[in-house]
């Protein structure tokens, strides 16, 4: 139909209303329409941080549609709205998915959800909307009939996204009249509220049944759309693999960040998009408030949290708090520090055995004043040489029991926590009923224990991190969580290789301030800081481009997988191999980047040294090195990802000649043999099949 013949209609029979059609009318979808209850689903589990797949909760919802439609009597377009998200509400209670007391959020969110992902995949037919703009200019009256699972409300705003709430005088909804077009019924209803000759009424739709058929049985006048073509696409959207079309998105993403423009290393954007993504649903499951983003690599993280929960929150007023926690190792000890005859400085004595008497008093947020006091008084004739074996040396033992120390420790002592609790209190977050929340990238948990430890362990604090690496002693309130990989409950495949070239998650997170030394309520911030010119040019010359690249290739890979359905297992399995080739695949260029990176490396807490130097020593002797690898490689793959930067800063023909490529194979070959077809044939898995 075109503006002419609607035009002689209207003419020849004196028609006063036009009702039309919404689906492949005036919008259309570029998926198929059951694809956007898939997408319902995902947004749920996000939003509820639900355990399950988009598949069973999709699900779910298709079998409480026919459930009601049999016990009500009703086709399933017809089904009350209100009485399905109570179905499907009620069913997740019962398999123990979703708490009693989530109700109402959960009613509320249903309904929001459908709203965003039909905004999602919907636009607007141009050539029908001028044709029905056409028809308002003869001032005819507007009606959209749709058999549609949604109420009015929720198409109300569908036309106001659209913005043509205006064109229409009212809306007849299926799923409100508890009637449709497919019976026939719902122009019964419209007929008795208009009070006007079915003469006067013309239909317009793409449906042969509901908008044209049914329609003259009532004495309507009818008109049918030519859009074969779009009922074609519908079908021929039906037809997807969730797996490929996530691939298909990473791999876009890859390719970008490899190309010659590219930034080294900044495929790392792809997991950390995974960490981000599996943060939001976390926190979404455990009614997180407010998250404390850890310095220095929390910054970088904040904000792309910040861009994803921009994107992805349901309702403005159930935005997750986010801060940016300045805090550092050294800062961390030195507000849990106990009494001096209690302290034992127990992690330095585990990590530093050689150390200096300068080193050492520099670990403390002293004046200069009072560390070149306690050097003089100790008459220390080489404070700078490191004495092997320091916490049980002479040297040590006379600091313990230099007054001058013993009283600059206890006041710095108690003023670094009084000043750390002030600091935390002007986030004007109720700690005391929430816990606290930390974010940062690993490894283990030592500021976490500390903030534990400065409120006498009698709040939790919650730590959500990028990767777990070191066995800390967990109690219930002191909870952790790996995202990306973990120790905990034990390491499987996925672990072991992502785990690898921690560092280079640490420095493409820097931050452009120093390392936190302590804490005073007069500093701005609250914070002593120390920005070392070695860091301060690393960042400024290198990572703070990356960050921007990266930041932008966040952006649109957001963008790409929003209309995307994928699980756990899909994106485990992609990222996996992603840092496999990203650790065994190294170009002159990224081996020169992690070059620049080694040299800014620096350590904040112990001797403070500048420069990362890999130890081959810590791999094993060659022969047990070898027979490992040839049994369960993965688990010496942080090994094999520093092998080749290794030989490249010593000899880099040797580098060039690692046949890293046959390393790779060898990697898929052997988890192939593993899984495929020795783990179905054997009962002890613990050791090679996990």
């Amino acid at each position: 139909m075109n503006p002419a013949s609607l035009h002689t209609l209207l003419n020849e029979h004196n028609i006063k209303v036009l009702l039309t059609d919404f689906f492949d009318t005036i919008v259309h979808r570029i998926v198929h329409p059951n694809y956007t209850q898939r997408l319902w689903a995902k947004i749920l589990i996000r939003e509820f941080g639900l355990k399950g797949s988009i598949d069973s909760l999709y699900f779910t919802r298709r079998e409480s549609s026919l459930h009601l439609k049999k016990r009500l009597g009703l086709h399933e377009v017809e089904i009350p709205y209100e009485a399905l998200k109570l179905e499907v509400f009620n069913r997740l209670v019962n398999n123990l998915i979703i708490e009693p007391d989530q109700k109402d959020q959960f009613l509320k969110f249903f309904e929001l959800a459908d709203l965003k992902s039909e905004q999602a995949v919907q636009f607007l037919n141009t050539e029908v909307v001028q044709l029905l703009q056409e028809a308002k200019s003869e001032g005819l009256k507007i009606y959209i009939v749709s058999d549609f699972y949604g109420p009015k409300p929720l198409f109300k705003k569908l036309l106001k996204h659209h913005g043509i709430q205006d064109l229409f005088d009212g809306v007849y909804s299926s799923s409100s009249s508890q009637a449709s077009k497919f019976q026939g019924t719902i122009y019964d209803q419209i007929l008795n509220d208009l009070n006007i000759s079915p003469g006067q009424i013309v239909m317009i739709g793409d449906n042969k049944r509901c908008d044209f058929q049914k329609a003259k049985d009532k004495g309507l006048h009818a008109s049918l759309l030519p859009h074969q073509k779009f009922l074609l696409k519908n079908k021929l959207k039906s037809v997807g693999n969730d797996k490929r079309d996530y691939d298909k998105v990473i791999d876009k993403t890859y390719k970008a960040c490899r190309r010659k423009e590219a930034p080294p290393y900044s495929e790392y954007i792809i997991l950390f998009q995974v960490f981000i993504e599996r943060l939001y649903i976390i926190s979404r499951r455990f009614n997180i408030k407010n998250l404390f983003f850890a310095s220095r690599e929390g910054l970088y993280l904040k904000k792309l949290f910040d861009l994803y929960q921009e994107q992805s929150f349901l309702a403005p007023d159930d935005r997750i708090g986010t801060h940016y926690l300045r805090m550092s190792r050294q800062a961390a000890f030195q507000i849990t520090y106990e009494p001096l005859h209690k302290e034992e400085f127990s992690y330095m004595r585990k990590r530093f055995r050689a150390l200096s008497i300068e080193k050492f008093i520099q670990n403390f947020a002293f004046d200069k004043e009072i560390e070149a006091n306690i050097l003089f008084e100790l008459k220390a004739t080489k404070p700078k040489e490191a004495v092997d074996g320091f916490f049980d040396s002479d040297d040590f033992s006379q600091l313990m029991n230099l007054p001058l120390f013993q009283q600059a420790y206890e006041q710095n002592r108690k003023n670094q926590k009084k000043a750390f609790l002030a600091y935390l209190s002007s986030f004007e977050v109720d700690v005391d009923s929430e816990g606290i929340n930390i974010v940062d990238v690993g490894w283990g948990g030592t500021m976490q224990e500390a903030i534990f430890k400065v409120f006498e362990e009698k709040i939790p604090v919650t730590g959500y991190y990028l990767g777990l690496r070191e066995n800390y002693n967990i109690q219930e309130m002191t909870k952790r969580y790996g995202l990306l990989f973990s120790i905990h409950p034990y390491e499987v495949y996925s672990d072991h290789i992502l785990t690898a070239n921690t560092q280079l998650y640490e420095q493409l997170l820097s931050a452009n301030h120093g390392s936190i030394l302590g804490y005073d309520e007069t500093a701005e911030n609250f914070t002593l800081e120390n920005y070392k010119q070695e860091e301060k040019e690393l960042f400024e010359n290198h990572l703070m481009a990356h960050q921007e690249f990266m930041l932008n290739r966040f952006k649109i890979l957001l963008k790409d997988l929003d209309l995307i359905c994928y699980d756990y297992s899909i994106v485990q399995n992609k990222i996996t191999d992603l840092a496999l080739r990203t650790g065994l695949f190294q170009n002159k260029k990224k081996l020169n980047f992690i070059s620049i990176l080694n040299r800014g490396f620096i350590q904040n807490v112990g001797a403070n040294k500048v420069g990362m130097v890999y130890n081959p020593a810590k791999a094993g002797d060659l022969k047990t090195l070898i027979k490992e690898f040839l049994i369960q490689p993965e688990a010496k793959f942080r090994y094999i990802a520093k092998l080749k930067s290794l030989l490249y800063g010593k000899k880099r023909i040797y580098a060039y000649l690692l046949p890293m490529r046959l390393v790779y194979w060898y990697f898929l070959f052997n988890r192939f043999v593993r899984e495929k077809i020795l783990k179905r044939r054997f009962f002890l898995k613990y050791n090679y099949f996990r």
